[in-house]
């Protein structure tokens, strides 16, 4: 019996794209895409859209107190005071599924 494909978890889009995230503050915004409830997924900033360059000065999560779906997840975007604000870096958006990069989107930005 054949077993049904999963549906890949991706981004369409950033609700407010740039997300424009205080430097030493937090943002809050939107993933709009598809099969964001998936378990075990994993959020991080990136310079770069491979994902490899991760900019560890900003923290991506979850928000717990938002309203999630599937095709909408709630996000908080955190800058520590060392990360870089030159408006000109924008970052990447990169989900992780299980170890391996299941999807990225540009428009992270410290201001």
């Amino acid at each position: 019996m054949p077993v049904d494909p999963v549906d890949p978890v991706d981004i369409d889009r950033l609700e407010d794209n740039p997300v424009d995230i205080p430097k030493g503050g937090i943002k809050y915004f939107d993933i709009v895409g598809n099969n964001l409830l998936t378990a075990d997924l994993e959020f991080y900033a990136s310079f770069d859209q491979a994902g490899a360059k991760r900019d560890n000065e900003i923290k991506i999560y979850v928000d717990e107190f938002g309203s999630r779906k599937k095709e909408r997840l709630p996000m908080i975007a955190e800058a520590t005071e060392k990360a870089d604000n030159n408006a000109n870096k924008v970052r990447w958006v990169v989900i992780k599924l299980n170890g391996n990069i299941a999807d990225t989107e540009q428009g992270l930005r410290v201001i």
